[in-house]
């Protein structure tokens, strides 16, 4: 039976998968090349919906966040961007300590900007206070950040990882039919992968009691569905998700259709990284047992097995 745990670690001992601190990977090899044309096969999946493709900043300002309610909702996944302070005296300090390397630790300034936990926070912000006289389709893959503590897992679960989102705001009925076309789309990719997976209704994890509300709201109205991958010890996997947002974000960042009411939202969203790791649990880590459709191009890395 193979457990997402046991391919990460034949991985680390091939030499193709490793990390600086855990929930930060690197990758090489045959799983490099594995990633890479699974972000382009998703990449190929996005183009269907739109041609616009958004570039992101590296990160986010924190009153984009507070806009966005995140502070009472995920607060729990958030890491900021910081930098060491331009006192000479503090860097020369640095420089000449026997350990720089805790000292720097100790010496970074306050949190200027966060790193993202999410792309569609970027949208929003872009298109903040404009009226749309269509809608507005984006695409993007970006890293995004989310810290889950003794959760981190490799693959599954990192602090860093890459997303691949479809953003729609519009009408209601557009945002809907656009979502709902998302899980048709991914789940006929997934498919045509030969991955075994089902759509299941699905809530955020919401941190604050006020906000947990929510995620009951979700769950009636049926707000949130997830991609799942089942693994063989009865746990799965959310490799893509889709999610209707309602009026929130058109309200929240002052968005509106041409008739002047709040634009409604929806994102599709998938997890490249866990799509990895779906295929690895489906064929093993063995290239030549992969869809030919990921096998493209050549990797060789010369470790020992």
């Amino acid at each position: 039976m193979r457990l997402p745990e046991d391919i990460a670690r034949h991985l680390v001992a091939r030499g193709e998968l490793w990390e600086s601190v855990p929930g930060l990977s690197g990758m090489r090899g045959t799983l490099a090349l594995l990633r890479r044309n699974l972000s382009l096969s998703v990449a190929e999946l996005a183009g269907q919906f739109t041609d616009d493709e958004w570039q992101m900043p590296r990160g986010v300002s924190f009153e984009t966040l507070e806009r966005a309610s995140y502070f009472e909702s995920f607060p729990q996944w958030l890491s900021g961007a910081s930098h060491l302070s331009g006192d000479e005296s503090v860097l020369e300090r640095i420089a000449t300590s026997v350990s720089p390397g805790d000292l720097a630790r100790q010496s970074f300034a306050s949190a200027k900007a966060a790193l993202p936990p999410a792309v569609c926070y970027h949208t929003y912000e872009a298109l903040r206070g404009k009226s749309i006289a269509s809608p507005v389709v984006m695409t993007a893959e970006e890293t995004c950040w989310r810290h889950e503590g003794a959760r981190l897992s490799k693959l599954e679960r990192g602090w860093a990882f890459t997303m691949r989102e479809i953003v729609c705001l519009a009408d209601s009925n557009e945002t809907e039919s656009v979502r709902q076309r998302g899980m048709a789309e991914a789940t006929s990719f997934a498919a045509s992968l030969g991955l075994s997976t089902r759509i299941d209704v699905a809530t955020d994890p919401f941190f604050a009691p006020s906000a947990r509300g929510k995620a009951v709201l979700q769950r009636v109205k049926s707000l949130k569905h997830e991609l799942l991958f089942d693994y063989p010890d009865g746990r799965s996997l959310a490799i893509a998700s889709f999610n209707n947002h309602e009026l929130f974000f058109g309200d929240a960042f002052d968005i509106s259709l041409a008739d002047g009411s709040p634009a409604a939202s929806a994102c599709i969203a998938f997890g490249i990284e866990r799509w990895v790791l779906a295929i690895l649990m489906t064929y093993g880590v063995d290239q030549q047992d992969w869809p030919d459709a990921l096998t493209r191009g050549t990797a060789s890395i010369g470790v020992a097995q």
